[in-house]
């Protein structure tokens, strides 16, 4: 009677222990406001053509960080629809679309990441400041559990 009492015990600290160490994760994989700004003045519309961040809220995501533009729609000077790639350096990066009227604004979101932007996933609205420098804001997380 004594094993299986101890046995009770044990497997029910062990599920205890799960439940908190998932809603644990949970809570760290939540949405984060994100703020970035970046320049534009080597984005010219051809492919491989980027801007640079120049603010960010997120520290995987530095000053200095160039978000690359492959297309397939980058030359139109009304509307962008593309591959985004944000090269934070040694291997850092994250992939992503973007899709805007401009200078309406758009939107751009991010599903997946290598290095320090591993797991990272973020949902972004596109503002123009005044069509050479753009503002990203929304909110990112980092999926852990992959």
């Amino acid at each position: 009677m004594r094993s299986v009492r101890s046995l009770l015990v044990v497997t029910g600290s062990v599920l205890a222990l799960a439940v908190f160490a998932s809603s644990v994760s949970l809570a760290a994989d939540a949405p984060v406001y994100l703020l970035i700004t970046k320049e534009c003045s080597q984005f010219h519309g051809h492919v491989g053509d980027f801007c640079t961040v120049t603010s960010s809220t997120f520290p995987g995501i530095p000053i200095g960080t160039k978000a690359t533009y492959f297309g397939p729609e980058i030359n139109d000077p009304n509307y962008l629809s593309s591959v985004v790639v944000l090269n934070a350096g040694h291997g850092n990066r994250a992939t992503g679309y973007c899709s805007l009227l401009i200078p309406v604004g758009g939107t751009c979101s991010f599903w997946e990441g290598t290095g320090t932007l591993a797991g990272f996933h973020a949902a972004v609205q596109v503002t123009s400041t005044d069509g050479l420098n753009f503002t990203w804001t929304g909110s990112y997380r980092l999926d852990h559990r992959r």
